[in-house]
């Protein structure tokens, strides 16, 4: 492993829809995108919305099977802008390498859901 390389999960290339939004700005919303690189503990993908390294971000996406185990339903990460890099200069995006801190799964719905 390359000395540069703190990756501690399996990366999959896959595209996966997501959906993201800086946290500490309500006004912006939600943006999609699709996943270049998926794992365990984070994201990264292409926008063309400016995001800063450091930024909380909330981002949405169905965790694939490869690396749930099983079919899910959709996940709610918060998550922290690890890097940012220019990806070509004439299409205005960057790649934006996403840290997950945590997550929210939906709960069940069902005989134990939470419905009264």
């Amino acid at each position: 492993m390359p000395a540069n390389e703190r990756r501690s999960t399996r990366r999959f290339i896959m595209r996966v829809p997501l959906r993201f939004r800086p946290m500490k700005q309500a006004s912006i919303p939600e943006e999609s995108a699709a996943s270049m690189n998926i794992s365990t503990h984070g994201v990264y993908f292409a926008t063309a919305t400016k995001v800063s390294e450091g930024v909380l971000v909330q981002v949405h996406l169905k965790m694939p099977r490869e690396i749930a185990g099983d079919d899910v339903e959709e996940w709610s990460f918060t998550g922290r802008v690890a890097h940012v890099e220019p990806l070509g200069t004439t299409n205005g995006k960057s790649g934006i390498g996403v840290q997950f801190l945590y997550y929210e799964v939906p709960p069940a719905t069902g005989l134990f859901s939470n419905s009264r």
